[in-house]
């Protein structure tokens, strides 16, 4: 294969965030396809390299052919939009029945959901309705991630403060050790994700504010064994309208092709839903505090986009030293 057509082919590649079959096909399509209109130059006195080039050319510009083709072929089918709301309405159900402190419950409901999440991802292409179920997935390690390093810095704190810790010794270390643990065990998914499509990774992290807004609040409030956790229960209504708002999104983004649609259904969608988080919290919250809210819910999200772009500059780096680049 000429190189131009290599260079090209792979640049449009690297923009296709699409399922690696879907890719492959649709790449080796449009190899075809250039394969083809060259010798059809070629047939027209054209010389071989000016046919190539010309042949590419007409193609057109790598960005706007991915594009196009990312905008047909991305949109889930209804299978995959339906699958995609079911753990947004478990939750939803959760807050609505008040049966989010029966934690032996969600407990059941959580391995359940990474059990299917496994399941889907150990082939190595998982379904876009997968996603939304690796959402609550990592929302535990997450979560736990979070809550370790509250204790842990309130015991260092204690420590320096006291000369005494105000838990056990032992528990300080483990908390030590889980914190980098968890750490490693949720970039290597979100590595994994980002690599297919940074917009799919922000669609999984979609949970993430409103789940931390509750557990911090709780947290405040006592902790979730404290007695004040019935007295949570008085915003449920309010959470539990915020989850089906979440599978009602996941669903409009999964039918919805052109990526700036998607991206700016993400955003307005996380807006509304924080401002409704915030009016729901039995506490007061000034009019920046909720602007400082959405702006770091909207950079949390948006996030994964950085890193794919950190992720393409190395690849980039790594083609130009002659290392064969990532399929």
């Amino acid at each position: 294969m000429p190189f131009e057509v290599t260079n090209y082919l792979h640049a449009l590649a690297r923009r296709l965030h699409l399922d690696p079959a879907q890719k492959d096909e649709i790449i080796q399509e449009l190899e075809a396809h250039l394969e083809d209109k060259a010798a059809e130059l070629e047939s027209q006195g054209v010389d071989h390299e000016t046919a190539v080039a010309r042949a590419v050319q007409e193609m057109g510009a790598p960005n706007a052919v991915a594009r196009g083709m990312y905008e047909v072929h991305s949109p889930g089918v209804w299978r995959d939009v339906l699958l995609s709301t079911i753990p947004h309405f478990l939750l939803a159900s959760l807050f609505a029945l008040h049966l989010w402190s029966h934690y032996f419950l969600v407990s059941l409901l959580l391995i359940a959901i990474a059990f299917v999440t496994w399941r889907n991802w150990r082939a190595g292409s998982p379904s876009k309705w997968s996603y939304s179920w690796m959402g609550y997935t990592l929302a535990a390690p997450a979560l736990s991630w979070l809550l370790s390093l509250i204790t842990l810095g309130y015991g260092a704190w204690t420590l320096v403060t006291t000369g005494q810790l105000p838990f056990n010794v032992v528990l300080f270390f483990l908390l030590i050790g889980y914190v980098p643990f968890s750490m490693w065990i949720m970039a290597n998914v979100i590595f994994k994700m980002v690599k297919r499509d940074w917009l799919l990774a922000s669609l999984t992290a979609l949970p993430f504010p409103f789940l931390t807004s509750w557990i911090l609040f709780l947290n405040w409030q006592g902790g979730l064994w404290s007695e004040h956790a019935e007295r949570m229960q008085d915003s449920d209504t309010a959470r539990a309208f915020i989850f089906v708002a979440m599978a009602v999104t996941t669903a409009v983004f999964l039918k919805v092709g052109p990526r700036l649609l998607r991206i700016g259904l993400l955003t307005v969608s996380t807006s509304i839903l924080v401002i409704i988080t915030a009016a729901s919290l039995p506490v007061s919250l000034d009019a920046l505090a909720v602007v400082l809210m959405i702006v770091a819910s909207l950079a949390f999200l948006l996030s994964p986009a950085m890193l794919e772009s950190k992720m393409e500059r190395r690849q980039l780096e790594a083609e130009a030293f002659g290392e064969v680049p990532d399929a």
